[in-house]
Order: C-alpha cells, then sequence, then structure tokens
C-alpha cells in the first residue's frame, strides 16, 4: 500500500505494508510509478520526500512471492513494472528527498540512489544481497554506478554485504545520519529550504544533471552552455537577480 500526504509545496509518499518490510507489489510498483509521474506534473508540489512504514524498513525491494511465481511471463512483467518506476523517478523534475528508516535492500536501494537528497536514520541498512541466493541486482545497478564510486560499488554487488548508516555515508550513498528521534525534524528543515527555490529553475536544473551527466565533458560543456542561456532568460532567474540587487526574497512565478 503506497499513502501520499501533502503539507504546503511538500509531498510525502510512505510505502506502507511494514509487515513485508514495504516490500513492492508488482501493483504498487506501477502505482508508485504513476504517483511519481502526478506529482511531478502538479502546480503545487515543488518537493517530494519517500519513506517508509514503521521502525524497520524503508523498502525491502520486490514482493518475493511474486519474484517465487514460475513462467518468463510474469518475470517480465515484474521487471518491466520495476523499470517504469525507476525511469519516472529518475525523470523527476523535482528534488526528490529519501527518507530511509530502516532497511534500504535490493530493489530498495534504487528509490534510495535516484532520489536526489537522502538522509538516513542510525539504524538504517543498506545492500544488494541478491548475490547471495543465486541472482544478480541487474537493474538496481544502474543507479548504484551512478551513485557511488565504482569499487564501492563492485564490493557491495558481489560481496552481498549489509552496510550500516555509518558506511552508506562514508561512500556518499547518503547525504547525513541522524538519530531516529531526529530523522522528521532534519528532513522537515531540508524540504523548507527547497521549497524556497524556484520550481522552474530546479525543472530545468536537475535535466540538466540528468543529461549531462552521462555525456563526455566536451558535449556536456555544449549541453550545458546551451542550458545555461535558457536558465537565465527564465523569469525566474531574472526575478531573482532583481531580487538580490533590491535586497528582497525573489517572488518565484514558477517560470
Amino acid at each position: 500500500m503506497i499513502e501520499v500526504y501533502q503539507q504546503d509545496a511538500v509531498a510525502t509518499i510512505t510505502l506502507n505494508n511494514p509487515d513485508k518490510r514495504n516490500r513492492l507489489s508488482i501493483q504498487a510498483m506501477a502505482d508508485l510509478a504513476s504517483l511519481f509521474k502526478e506529482l511531478n506534473a502538479s502546480t503545487e508540489v515543488r518537493v517530494i520526500v519517500i519513506t517508509g512504514s514503521g521502525q524497520k524498513a524503508f523498502c525491502a525491494g520486490a514482493d518475493l512471492g511474486e519474484f517465487d511465481r514460475p513462467g518468463i511471463v510474469n518475470q517480465r512483467k515484474q521487471n518491466a513494472a520495476y523499470r517504469d518506476l525507476c525511469m519516472a523517478l529518475y525523470e523527476t523534475q523535482k528534488p526528490v528527498v529519501a527518507k530511509v528508516n530502516g532497511v534500504a535492500v535490493a530493489g530498495g536501494m534504487a528509490l534510495v540512489t535516484l532520489s536526489h537528497l537522502a538522509v538516513a536514520s542510525t539504524t538504517a541498512r543498506f545492500g544488494t544481497p541478491e548475490i547471495n541466493v543465486g541472482a544478480f541486482p541487474n537493474m538496481v545497478m544502474a543507479g548504484i554506478l551512478r551513485a557511488i564510486p565504482k569499487k564501492a560499488a563492485m564490493k557491495m554487488i558481489l560481496l552481498g554485504e549489509i552496510l550500516d548508516a555509518q558506511e552508506a555515508l562514508e561512500m556518499g550513498l547518503v547525504n547525513s545520519v541522524v538519530a531516529p528521534e531526529a530523522l522528521d525534524e532534519n528532513v522537515d528543515n531540508i524540504t523548507a529550504t527547497l521549497s524556497e527555490k524556484s520550481s522552474s529553475v530546479f525543472g530545468l536544473g536537475l535535466d540538466s544533471i540528468r543529461v549531462s551527466s552521462d555525456l563526455p565533458y566536451p558535449q556536456a560543456l555544449e549541453y550545458l552552455c546551451e542550458m545555461a542561456t535558457i536558465i537565465r532568460n527564465t523569469d525566474d532567474c531574472q526575478e531573482g537577480a532583481k531580487a538580490f540587487l533590491e535586497k528582497r526574497k525573489p517572488n518565484w512565478k514558477g517560470r
């Protein structure tokens, strides 16, 4: 089950299946992908938070009950649902903050690596244990290899080890680690800061990051030159410069 709650410009998505460590069924992955697209299109939402219900798990990946069903058609359906979810999150033009309240393994790791920022509780654990059961984290790797150094990723993928929150912080998988009782306040402070920024510039800026990250440097520089021109000509960028000179807070229009 998936719940969404909006307060001001912040929408919080909660994976609410604590008895199964917030694992995602095929339907839940499809619903979550649709929800990211819906929130991305909303003019009222500026920031998205994703978290898990309960104290033990953020998300333990796909529903193993569905994974174990025989037949290539069913397996392909599950993989396609997971792919579509990853793409919906990857293409989101609004900042996504992962509030990691517990275990984030297998497919749950993808939600962390594809989020733009991640804050973890000291009780959080991370890993790709698929190799331990004769599988391999094929699609999860796409996010992991873009989020942390390759050697760290290889160690996680090949050994199937579970990392604690401090190890995840040291390798750059999360931005900060806080006590469980401080997790909500810490994320609230981040989302409050993000909500004060221009939504239109965030959209163009996140597009710039996504596209340029996979380009060779000369092509990336050329692309970013064009994107810089586009951003500089938005109403919000011009308003920001004017507000700076007039020593006041900018009045964003979202365009």
